[in-house]
């Protein structure tokens, strides 16, 4: 494959600066770097450089080594392309791409249609948690759900704190926003389920029938027929999502609307057993005291002190 016949063939890394109209940019200096690096505060993830190019016509990057940082890639418009041991990914609107640290790779904007791109280059020991998000292409769906706009927002904030200089609060601020930033990307169906915007998948609506049943003493058999799916099947997609079965679930909600109702201090132990369903308080202890760790006794008193 001829790279050169999509891309300018001189590389910024060589000497050809990064220079579109509307751009902007900061990159952190090795001293401000080393500050980090020393405060335990965010030098577990923090930002080395980010910036926004629009419509960056003849954008190219070619690191035959590689560097140090992870670098996010956001296309919000236009196309580009990033090669890693020769296979191209190819980024449309509303998709990104993370190229991991110490890869040798390139990337260029398309000639008929360049990308606009919201870039970060991140560094830190937490960095390698989210390594299953690192080289491949996601696409963020765009609906009225998507949050896109808030995402971008966030971008922007962390952009315009370290526009304002390099003072410390300035460089925590940024990098403390790193963390909500990255999530964004990370976790986007719960990104979007905070703002009360469930998707549609059985998962997702199992979660919102449970919740509507809170008070009610339900079964797989109910939750699989209203997701229309087999038991079986409803339990090992959920598992795969959740990391815990549709039941442990459900439990471990009305346990948590247990703890709310118990220290309200309103009412009495036998009460929110009745309110959540279960007809036997002594039942309901023993359930709560296997899944919170404490008796429902024992909490309150932690609570009236």
């Amino acid at each position: 494959m001829n790279v050169e016949t999509d891309i300018n063939p001189t590389s910024p890394n060589e000497g050809k600066p990064d220079n579109f109209t509307g751009d902007r940019s900061v990159v952190l200096s090795k001293k401000q770097l080393k500050n980090i690096r020393e405060n335990p505060l965010i030098n577990g993830l923090f930002i080395k450089a980010i910036g926004f190019y629009p419509h960056a016509n003849h954008h190219f990057r070619k690191r035959k080594k590689g560097i140090t940082d992870n670098i996010l890639i956001y296309c919000t418009n236009g196309r580009g392309t990033i090669l890693i041991d020769n296979k191209e990914y190819n980024l449309e609107p509303n998709s990104f791409f993370i190229i991991p640290s110490n890869r040798a790779h390139t990337y260029w904007a398309s000639k008929v249609s360049p990308w606009s791109i919201y870039w970060l280059h991140f560094e830190g020991e937490r960095s390698s948690y989210f390594e299953d998000y690192f080289e491949k292409i996601i696409k963020i769906s765009q609906s009225n759900q998507s949050r896109i706009d808030y995402r971008i927002n966030q971008f922007n904030e962390c952009l315009s704190a370290l526009e304002l200089g390099f003072s410390r609060d300035s460089i925590n601020y940024a990098n403390l926003k790193l963390n909500s930033l990255l999530a964004s990307f990370f976790y986007i169906e719960t990104y979007r389920a905070v703002k009360g915007l469930r998707g549609t998948n059985p998962v997702d609506q199992a979660i919102i029938f449970m919740q509507q049943n809170i008070c009610e003493i339900i079964k797989i058999s109910d939750i699989s027929n209203h997701v229309n799916l087999s038991e079986s099947h409803l339990t090992k997609i959920f598992r795969n999502k959740t990391g815990t079965s549709p039941m442990d679930y459900f439990i471990n909600l009305k346990m948590q609307e247990a703890i709310r109702l118990l220290m309200s201090q309103t009412l009495k132990i036998k009460d929110v057993a009745y309110k959540l369903g279960y007809k036997d308080p002594y039942y309901f202890t023993r359930i709560f005291t296997k899944h919170i760790g404490t008796s429902p006794g024992s909490l309150i008193k932690m609570s009236n002190r």
